[in-house]
């Protein structure tokens, strides 16, 4: 579905909202538009939009029964395209995309222009929060198997730990929700030894937290649970949860600015002058912020054994 708005006024749209020309009007392309992930993200994206004049189109691809049509139809309306943590193949991102007008978030594509936030740096920080508690072995419950940002956060995760000689068991993939957490909870029942959790997002740490203290498990005083993107979830639910801010208004905003800044430039000639139409990637640094769900390793549950080792990560 597309919605159309005016940047700053919310995802309302309505019949007529296109402008022919196209002139002024950027797409934004989701995956789950209803996902509270996005709220910062959007913020980032419509603070610059909105004072650079410009006009946002909103297009779900999750709900688009032809996702290319989709993409064709907003991109022919549109002088630019931001593609929010696209979950499409990079063939496809290829097929449908002007690397000149194109700009990704939370994704690379090499011959694009794109802002994601630095998963290995604040996956790091989780897994070194834990070794300092004294956890040996942990698990990271991983999010969809098509999702870029998961596999970069399970194999930091499992990287991270095997330098911290640790063990790392990998969960999933999953369902990036709520019921994917409650699963994954049934999983880790299974894995004895496991005293910390690094999950795919705070969704999934909350399903995973409420399953848990349904069976009866102490959080953090038997297992200790740590989520990523700082949502309004880590400070509601209880425990409130140690995650790793992920700072999606930030990323929205450069992100947005890249892509205005790449139209600017075409427009008035420069990008073939200074060489300012090549891709860029900016990085955006991550921050654990710790809370009440991790805690110190319990005794007696795998001190006995020796961590780390050449098979120091594995599949559940």
């Amino acid at each position: 579905g597309i919605a159309g708005a005016p940047a700053g006024a919310g995802l309302a749209g309505g019949p007529g909202a296109a402008v022919s020309t196209g002139k002024g009007n950027i797409g934004v392309f989701v995956t789950d538009i209803a996902n509270f992930y996005f709220t910062d993200i959007f913020k980032g994206l419509f603070s610059v939009a909105q004072n650079a004049g410009y006009r946002l189109f909103m297009a779900d691809l999750d709900v688009s029964g032809d996702r290319s049509e989709t993409i064709r139809s907003v991109t022919g309306a549109s002088a630019g395209q931001l593609f929010v943590s696209p979950r499409l193949s990079d063939a496809e991102l290829r097929r449908c995309c002007d690397p000149r007008t194109t700009v990704f978030t939370n994704r690379q594509v090499e011959g694009y222009s794109s802002v994601c936030i630095d998963d290995r740096s604040g996956i790091l920080q989780a897994v070194r929060h834990l070794a300092s508690l004294g956890h040996r072995t942990i698990a990271y419950v991983g999010g969809a198997d098509s999702s870029w940002a998961n596999q970069v956060r399970g194999e930091t995760c499992a990287e991270a730990a095997k330098s911290f000689g640790m063990n790392c068991v990998v969960v999933g993939p999953l369902e990036p929700s709520y019921a994917g957490g409650v699963n994954a909870g049934d999983a880790l029942l299974l894995e004895r030894d496991v005293t910390g959790v690094v999950a795919f997002n705070d969704l999934v740490a909350t399903g995973l937290i409420g399953r848990l203290v349904e069976r009866g498990v102490d959080i953090p005083g038997e297992m200790s649970v740590i989520g990523v993107d700082d949502s309004v979830l880590a400070r509601v639910v209880r425990p409130q949860l140690t995650s790793v801010d992920v700072r999606q208004e930030r990323m929205g905003a450069l992100a947005m600015q890249m892509l205005i800044n790449k139209l600017e430039d075409a427009a008035w000639g420069d990008g073939g002058v200074d060489g300012d139409d090549a891709p860029h990637v900016e990085m955006v640094p991550e921050i654990l912020v710790t809370r009440e769900s991790t805690g110190p390793a319990p005794r007696g549950r795998d001190d006995d054994e020796p961590a780390g080792g050449d098979d120091a990560a594995h599949e559940a």
